[in-house]
């Protein structure tokens, strides 16, 4: 899976705000993780990055085998990490609004999404990589 990782003015309003898309997917990912990480309830783009990273504390534990499962609950979407996979849903209802991965991609993307959210938000900056 190509994944691609950039910023965009979403709203034409010179406000820019980080974005994924997959580029090439043979795995019939939808890309629902980008929801996920994009859930900040209006909260701003401070808030986003501090739950992502607190977020990512308690995922290591479970790459790391200490902590088997986490719910990564955001204000809409959330995500069931366990080490084999991961499961994307949102949060009010049943619908098929939700998808599965592997837990390796999803670490992958969320820890660039971290470096990105982390630089100057700019429409020049992109990020491409395999996962």
């Amino acid at each position: 899976m190509l994944v691609k990782l950039f910023w965009t003015d979403r709203w034409n309003n010179g406000n820019l705000y980080p974005e994924g898309i997959i580029l090439e997917n043979s795995s019939n990912i939808k890309g629902l993780i980008f929801n996920l990480l994009n859930d900040d309830g209006g909260l701003g783009l401070s808030y986003l990055g501090n739950w992502i990273d607190e977020g990512l504390k308690e995922i290591k534990k479970v790459k790391q085998g200490s902590l088997g499962f986490y719910d990564m609950w955001g204000q809409s979407w959330g995500a069931e990490v366990r080490k084999d996979e991961v499961l994307i849903y949102w949060g009010y209802d049943d619908t098929e609004l939700e998808e599965t991965m592997n837990f390796s991609s999803f670490y992958k993307i969320l820890t660039n999404w971290m470096v990105l959210i982390g630089k100057t938000p700019c429409l020049e900056t992109e990020m491409s990589f395999q996962c």
